[in-house]
């Protein structure tokens, strides 16, 4: 019997844009990030994060004008403490978590 592995294994992973705003001071993201790493820490090895700007073509294009994590391209979370359901619900989704 042989398993053919997916050619790039990273395209099962969650895709996580954390948007910040880079060119201000980081004493301006710095908790937001915090909260963001103490969610996603768990789920690490199941996902592919980012750190963007703000004031970014990508962000103006997703009408983003605050700290944010966009999952998936497409789904838009500003409180933290939605993250890990989401995150959670996502990753079920697609077999990667059973908790």
């Amino acid at each position: 019997m042989t398993i053919k592995l997916k050619e790039n294994p990273s395209e099962s992973k969650l895709k996580i844009d954390i948007f910040v705003p880079l060119n201000a001071c980081a004493c301006m993201y710095e908790p937001f990030i915090n909260r963001v790493f103490s969610v996603i820490m768990e789920y690490m090895q199941y996902i592919d994060f980012t750190t963007k700007s703000l004031d970014s073509e990508e962000a103006r294009a997703l009408n983003l004008h605050e700290n944010c994590v966009v999952l998936e391209n497409n789904k838009i979370i500003i409180e933290t403490y939605k993250l890990k359901d989401e995150i959670a619900s996502l990753l079920r989704e697609r077999g990667l978590w059973k908790k």
